[in-house]
């Protein structure tokens, strides 16, 4: 069994989690994949790869480690990593997959996936594959009626996935608890005039070695992070608030209200007053 099923783009952008595209393999021992970092194949450098076994096994490689998963194992790839996995070619895994894109949801998948494969173990499978097999029947007849389904199925399905599975064992780069902690410390501290000097000094860490190791574990530049986390911030008090543009760019660490209204529009693609009217509506 060899299954692909796309997704139309939803209709409403907002989102928290939503899948692009989703498939599963059986009997298919010449299934393997090796992608490069940052592929920008179906737009994978911007999507989470899930995948989930249910049965038979298959390897993972990781690092230059080859790892043996089987029933109940998973494997889950955040956006822009090298990507390398192949079936076992005498016992073929049957394995469920999903490429999906997620808004804010961080602090909810707790960085797995960022800056290395995150292996793990479920204790019940099968609960997982259900929520499958509903997102694989919507988007086998899908219209725009059920995209609000398949968000939910989806969250769903992670939420089983990030409540019960088990890490397995994988060797870490030491540098990766450091990097983890200045990005928390970039949420948490956006608002404030920070560099990134600033931050690498929090880590211990020179700031080539920083800029270095934090590129390659979050896929995005420290730059880019502080950018986004203050775009987060100001998104909400846009929602949640009447305070004019200029002093929500103020309160979310942009020196000029020009310069945030650019930024804005470059990571959001609308205005923030598009954005804000586009709630309301």
């Amino acid at each position: 069994m060899r299954e692909h099923l796309f997704f139309a783009t939803p209709a409403f952008p907002h989102y928290i989690c939503y899948p692009n595209f989703i498939g599963g393999y059986s009997d298919y021992p010449t299934h393997a994949v090796n992608r490069p970092a940052k592929s920008s194949d179906f737009q994978l450098d911007q999507l989470y790869n899930l995948h989930f076994i249910l049965q038979g096994k298959g390897y993972v490689t990781w690092g230059g480690t080859r790892y043996e998963l089987g029933a109940g194992h998973g494997f889950l790839y955040g956006p822009g990593l090298p990507e390398c996995y192949e079936a076992d070619e005498h016992d073929p895994w049957d394995i469920r997959w999903i490429h999906f894109a997620t808004h804010e949801l961080q602090s909810f998948m707790g960085n797995r996936g960022i800056g290395e494969v995150w292996l793990f173990q479920l204790k019940d499978v099968h609960t997982v594959n259900q929520c499958m097999d509903e997102l694989m029947k919507l988007g086998a007849a899908f219209d725009l009626k059920q995209e609000m389904r398949v968000s939910a199925v989806l969250y769903e399905l992670l939420l089983h996935i990030m409540k019960d599975a088990v890490s397995l064992h994988l060797p870490r780069d030491p540098s990766l608890p450091g990097i983890h902690a200045a990005a928390d410390y970039m949420r948490e501290h956006c608002t404030r005039a920070l560099s990134i000097t600033d931050i690498a000094r929090f880590t211990g860490y020179s700031v080539p070695y920083f800029t270095r190791k934090f590129q390659q574990s979050m896929g995005v530049t420290p730059t880019a992070y502080l950018l986004e986390s203050r775009i987060l911030y100001a998104k909400k008090l846009l929602l949640s608030t009447d305070i004019p543009i200029r002093e929500i760019a103020l309160e979310s660490g942009f020196s000029q209200s020009s310069y945030f209204i650019h930024c804005f529009k470059k990571v959001v693609h609308m205005t923030p007053e598009q954005f804000r009217i586009s709630w309301d509506s």
